[in-house]
């Protein structure tokens, strides 16, 4: 079935198109503060790539369970992802990332159908441990293109950054051409009304809102402000690309074997410690003293985010029949695309207008809110 299902290709192509979105991600905040933008603007930018996909993803993933199809919409994010790269490239400005960062988002809307395309080569009671491998794939991509990206930002300048993207991205879609999808084994498509009725499921929902908290870090942090802290203890460019690189190894290392770790610890003790780890790096970094210091709480940051999000993102198709889950992950992703829109956005007007250090402290009471939270879902039978 694996030779049938051309993986090694449906992989590869997941690299790339991960190696696509994240290769000038480090740069998207200092380069937009070295055209003069200011902190709302910033976060305006940032906050764009998840205000797309929150409108996106769940008609994606309803329309493609509708089609019964695949392999396209992962071609047509593939396409996305290199455009938002050769936008900036081509007319750099602050509006020109704002275009990209919407467009990015666009192309990200399709890890709906890559994530469903994937869990269908494996049985439902394997859906963790299928999205742990990919996931693992996604992180492979990710640390890839922020090494390069790094190299290239150092001795090129930011906007070459943007250049590897289209590469990739294009790379990507002409490899993906060889995918052969799997085709749900139903004959007749479900109807729109089972589809909508997907979002009625108690598991979806609560992972769902977790997954918000998540990203809500995730994008405030990570991949929104930890490079402006990183610049304000002058960090170099390959620096900033290296704070990247060390983001994505927890998912790598940590993503194959979350399914291994909640039959361990079981789902709450999981989650609990996962959002605390969360906690601690966000009250801690805007203290730092050293680049190694945000470093090293950087790592602390993503074991936390990509233990918990890897567990959510199984456990909210978990349950749900194989014909409704693209519309399932495409209603889970549509709703923590919030978090990835109000993280950054949130991010820059506190920051604006009470100081960096205040946001992160904001951001870190969002992670004991997840902490509650988690405690609270299990307890009461929602997630299981």
């Amino acid at each position: 079935m694996l030779k049938t299902n051309r993986l090694p290709l449906f992989f590869t192509a997941t690299s790339l198109f991960w190696f696509a979105l994240y290769a000038y991600m480090p740069y998207v905040a200092p380069y937009a503060e070295e055209m003069q933008a200011d902190m709302r603007l910033i976060g305006l930018i940032a906050g764009s790539y998840g205000f797309t996909q929150m409108i996106i993803r769940f008609p994606l993933g309803i329309f493609s369970d509708r089609l019964r199809k695949r392999k396209v919409f992962i071609m047509a994010g593939l396409f996305f992802a290199a455009v938002s790269g050769a936008v900036v490239f081509v007319f750099p400005s602050p509006i020109a990332l704002l275009a990209a960062r919407s467009l990015a988002g666009v192309a990200a809307s399709s890890w709906v159908i890559f994530t469903i395309l994937g869990a269908a080569y494996n049985g439902p009671n394997d859906t963790v441990k299928t999205i742990g491998l990919l996931n693992a794939c996604n992180s492979f991509g990710r640390m890839i293109a922020l090494l390069l990206g790094g190299i290239i930002a150092e001795r090129m300048g930011f906007s070459h950054a943007f250049l590897l993207s289209a590469i990739a991205g294009f790379a990507g879609l002409i490899i993906s051409m060889g995918i052969v999808e799997k085709k749900p084994e139903t004959k007749e498509p479900p109807t729109l009304a089972a589809l909508l009725e997907v979002a009625k499921n108690s598991q979806l929902l609560c992972a769902s809102i977790l997954a918000v908290l998540v990203q809500y870090i995730s994008f405030a942090t990570t991949f929104g402000f930890v490079p402006l802290v990183a610049t304000e203890l002058n960090a170099t460019n390959f620096q900033l690309g290296m704070l990247g690189v060390i983001a994505t190894l927890p998912g790598l290392i940590i993503s194959p074997f979350a399914g291994k770790l909640v039959k361990k610890l079981g789902i709450q003790l999981s989650l609990t410690i996962s959002f605390t780890l969360m906690v601690i790096a966000c009250l801690a970094m805007p203290v730092c003293q050293a680049v190694w210091q945000l470093f090293a709480l950087q790592i602390l940051n993503n074991i936390g985010m990509t233990a918990a999000f890897t567990i959510l993102m199984g456990l909210c198709i978990q349950n749900i029949l194989p014909e409704r889950r693209a519309a399932a992950m495409g209603f889970f992703q549509a709703v923590y695309g919030l978090g990835m829109f109000l993280g950054p956005f949130i991010m820059g007007w506190v920051s604006h207008s009470f100081g960096l250090a205040s946001a992160f402290v904001l951001t870190g009471g969002i992670g004991i809110l997840g902490v509650i939270a988690s405690v609270v879902f299990v307890k009461k039978g929602y997630l299981a």
